[in-house]
């Protein structure tokens, strides 16, 4: 659908939906079927799942966030229901950090007190963070906001961005004294960005 000033959302909204459903679904694949040498031992099955926890905890913290990014990406497109090129591209660049999520989420289960594997996987998480900040910015600056929505809730939305980018920098930065710190801050963030906010849609 034409818009004034931009383009429709719809083709856009579709196209990342169907990025970020394969980006969860890759999510689950790295965390590999344990070969046991004794099929039939309890105690070798419970110790190869004790080994996969970092793997299993790597995979709902990655799922948790991308599943709060899909939702604040499907809020962000009802209050900004049109685009243009720049901010198509924004798009691209923030679907491609998160593309990038499985890598560095396998990294850290197989390797979770290394500081390396968990700077790449705040350096992931933060990216994304900051890209779709931008994108918030960008679309206020660039008269792409719905007019019904008010500028307060626009510049909250882009302070509240920032918190999540800032969690991941200490975070990666807390890897090389306090590992698992690193881990606690990582899990607040979508329990930040999972909390429901006020919401005004297209048609209000």
């Amino acid at each position: 659908m034409k818009t004034s000033g931009g383009i429709g959302t719809s083709r856009v909204e579709a196209f990342s939906d169907g990025v970020l459903a394969i980006i969860i679904t890759l999510l689950v694949l790295e965390i590999k079927i344990p070969e046991l040498h004794d099929p039939t031992s309890l105690e070798e099955a419970l110790r190869a799942l004790f080994h996969l926890m970092p793997r299993f905890i790597g995979f709902l913290l990655s799922f948790a966030f991308v599943a709060v990014f899909w939702i604040n990406h499907h809020r962000f497109f009802t209050l900004v229901p049109r685009v243009d090129w720049a901010l198509l591209w924004l798009n691209n660049l923030l679907l491609l950090f998160l593309c990038f999520i499985p890598f560095p989420t396998g990294f850290i289960g197989e390797n979770p007190r290394n500081p390396i594997a968990l700077i790449l996987f705040a350096f992931a998480f933060m990216s994304a963070g900051i890209v779709f900040n931008c994108m918030w910015r960008y679309a206020h600056r660039n008269g792409l906001v719905s007019e019904q929505v008010p500028d307060e809730l626009i510049h909250k939305a882009i302070r509240r961005g920032l918190i999540g980018p800032v969690l991941y920098f200490l975070g990666g930065m807390m890897s090389f004294v306090l590992p698992v710190l690193s881990w606690i801050l990582y899990g607040v963030v979508p329990i930040l960005y999972g909390m429901p906010q006020r919401f005004v849609s297209k048609e209000d």
